[in-house]
């Protein structure tokens, strides 16, 4: 029997079949999105305690015994340092706390109320308020915890499955996660293995952009024997190394962006008589290129004649197989040797 749209029952589940089939897309889109975005969120990076920085109205100070009643754990921490132990010099006076014990009414240090102590010029934090974390919103507590004695007083982390990383680099991945999967690429740092941290080549303080010199110079202080000066210069030596290596880690060896020859040509194109064009006729009395690899026994890509190369010869090599001084020569300009 025909249903009240004139439809039956098979062409009305036809046609719900259609619409959920052209719904579909849609809907893994939509759900695809929706996973980018929890995932997005659990990420982020998260502020460590109250954020309450500005003073609490009508205090007065109680003493730091009076702060030992109830926070004994803190105060009875033997490593913290003596010049940390006066809770209200940082956290405000404590009055109105000790009564209503709510976290509202006790002041959070700022960074300011460090740099304080911690003035520029001595502890090297002038740049701190030009700096990234800074302009992230961070304080000092989310890396600091001036209650415990550890080295630095860092706050206790998480661990991130390198065992023998040290404790600031252990710290640094706890946000930066994108940096220690990089670490875990097959070329990369020795950071996970413990041989350096993540402050060997960053200052969590500073503004990198006002560095002299910059990243070039950042990587000179290990690796000078490609820093030069050569007479003959590779331009990326002496601008910024990262144009042809990614400094945390790389699926390439030696930390190359990608692999050779593609990371080469990406500047220096192959349009010239030696290497041979990929459009052009290449070689003078050659033919053109009409395919990239051979199709049959002893065939040939582009016809040889002694002194000649072929397309092969440039694209399934490494640039430095023939340029070994990639870095920068002193006898030869096409950085040969």
């Amino acid at each position: 029997m025909a249903s009240g749209s004139g439809l039956s029952p098979q062409e009305n589940e036809g046609q719900l079949g259609q619409c959920l089939s052209a719904l579909r897309p849609r809907l893994v889109f939509l759900l695809l999105c929706a996973l980018l975005a929890l995932a997005c969120a659990s990420v982020a990076w998260q502020p460590v305690g109250s954020r309450r920085t500005e003073p609490v109205p009508g205090v007065v100070g109680v003493g730091a015994d009076e702060c030992q009643d109830c926070h004994e754990a803190i105060h009875g921490t033997t490593g913290m340092p003596a010049y940390h132990s006066d809770c209200e010099s940082c956290h405000g006076g404590g009055s109105l706390h000790s009564e209503s014990e709510a976290v509202a009414d006790i002041r959070h240090p700022d960074s300011a109320d460090c740099l304080t102590c911690h003035t520029p010029g001595r502890d090297t934090h002038l740049q701190w308020g030009l700096g990234g974390h800074s302009q992230a919103g961070l304080i000092c507590s989310d890396c600091h915890d001036p209650h415990n004695g550890n080295r630095l007083s860092l706050r206790e982390f998480k661990r991130s499955g390198f065992p023998d990383m040290d404790a600031t680099s252990q710290l640094c991945v706890e946000c930066h996660s994108d940096v220690g999967a990089e670490l875990r690429y097959p070329s990369h740092h020795a950071v996970g293995e413990g041989a350096m941290s993540c402050t060997s080549c960053h200052d969590p303080h500073d503004d990198p952009r006002v560095i002299a010199g910059g990243p070039t110079q950042l990587c000179a202080g290990c690796h000078q024997d490609f820093m030069g000066p050569w007479v003959y210069e590779h331009a990326p030596v002496s601008e910024d190394c990262g144009t042809c290596h990614s400094p945390h880690g790389s699926v390439t060896t030696d930390l190359l962006q990608t692999a050779q020859p593609m990371l080469c040509i990406g500047c220096h194109t192959l349009n010239d008589p030696f290497h041979q064009s990929l459009q052009g006729p290449g070689i003078l009395t050659n033919a053109p290129i009409g395919q990239d690899f051979p199709t049959s026994p002893n065939q040939q890509i582009k016809p040889r004649v002694p002194t000649d190369r072929n397309q092969a010869g440039t694209f399934l090599r490494r640039c430095t197989d023939c340029h070994g001084a990639v870095h920068g020569s002193y006898t030869d300009e096409h950085l040969r040797h």
